[in-house]
Order: C-alpha cells, then structure tokens, then sequence
C-alpha cells in the first residue's frame, strides 16, 4: 500500500470546493496548488480560500509561485500543516526553509522535471520531505509521466535513506510501480512490490478525478491494483 495524496488545483473557490467535496472521507490530506501566474501562465485560488473552507482535512501547500518564501506567513496563517516551494523562483532556500518550520509547518522543497537536484544535499537533512516532479510544474493533465523522474529519485535516496521523496504528475498504478522500483532498485525487483512503502508519497490530480469512481480510484492507486 502507498500513500496517495488528491492535488487539487482550480482557479476559482467553486470548483475547488467541488473537488474537495468528492474526496471527502476518502483522505486525510490534500494537497493545494498555489500558481501565481508568474511561475506559469495559470493563476489559481489563493491559500486564503481556506478560511472559508470549513474541513477536517489536512491541507498542505505546494507553491509555484515567485519567492516561495514570501508566501510562508499567508500559508500558515490559512492553516496550512506542510509546505512545498519550487526552488527555481526561491530567493531565499534558508528563509523558506526556516520560517516554513518556524510557523509550524512541515518545509519541503520541489523541482521541476527540468531542474537539477543542485544543493539539494546541503540542506536536505532539515527537510521533511522533496518533492519531485515528473511533469512541468503547472500543467496539470497535460503532459504524461517524464521518466527522467526516476534517475532523481534514486539520486535523492542516495542523499538521505529517511526524508519523504513526493512524487507529482502523470500518475498511474504502472508508474507509480517504476518510481516504487526505482527508488529501493537495490533491495526489491517490481514483482515483490507487496510491503507497506513509507518513504514516498504519490500526488495524483487528473488522474483521480477524471475517474467515474473517485474513491474505487484512490484505492485502486492505494493498493496498486491489486485486490480492488
């Protein structure tokens, strides 16, 4: 079983309330992408939103936007519990970092498809989490999976055997097996994929809810297709 976490990223506050609503007691988590229209052309609801947003779910930030670190104070304040700054506008890696865990939250940084893995192992020790993405940050349902995904992956076990490596975009049950693969590719071959997988995270956005059935999905993606 792998923990899937629904990405929702809308923008405007009905639509994202629509898709909060159908994964309601499917999850515990979601995840909120934040664009500014800087870092992509799209621009979508702003952490604010949140306020209004009477939930039990446990929201966490996932920010491409320009200066990451300047959005830490609005995300806290909006009841956010972890954030994700995309390291290709961060200003200041120290900054986001420090005052991402100082408001309370858990701090992770991200990288797009194209973006080297460059001072990530100075810092990587302090972070709860790097998330990885496996298609253009910001394009949503558009593009597929990105393979180069899985040399990162290996490269950010290699730094750490404990922080979370969060995977983004072009998401199935089959590339969620090769990202599983590649990231124990010393201890394990795809077919003894049968343990409880602690150390990666899956965001799955169209995927999950372009599905008839939400939560059949979810677990489908959960259990990677086996028993459901």
């Amino acid at each position: 079983m792998v923990t899937i976490v629904p990405s929702i990223l809308e923008k405007d506050i009905t639509s994202f309330e629509e898709k909060l609503k159908r994964v309601w007691g499917i999850t515990k988590r979601v995840q909120m992408d934040v664009i500014d229209g800087k870092f992509a052309q799209t621009e979508t609801v702003v952490p604010e939103v949140l306020l209004n947003i009477d939930t039990i779910i446990d929201f966490e930030g996932h920010l491409m936007v320009d200066k990451p670190e300047e959005w830490v104070e609005r995300c806290a304040a909006s009841g956010m519990t972890a954030l994700y700054g995309q390291i290709e506008k961060m200003g200041d890696r120290d900054r986001f970092i420090a005052d991402t865990e100082f408001a309370g939250m858990k701090a992770g940084l991200a990288f797009d498809i194209e973006t080297p893995l460059d001072g990530l192992e100075e810092v990587i020790n302090g972070l709860d989490g790097v998330l990885l993405m496996a298609v253009k940050a910001g394009s949503q349902g558009i593009n597929k999976f990105d393979e180069r995904v899985l040399s990162k992956i290996k490269k950010v076990r290699g730094m750490s055997e404990f922080v979370k490596i969060v995977i983004d975009g072009g998401l199935n049950v089959a590339n969620i097996k090769k990202c599983l693969v590649a990231e124990w590719a010393q201890e394990i071959s795809e077919d003894q994929l049968s343990k409880d997988f602690l150390g990666m995270e899956f965001v799955v956005g169209s995927d999950l809810f372009g599905a008839e059935n939400i939560e059949k999905e979810f677990k489908w993606l959960e259990n990677m297709g086996v028993g459901v």
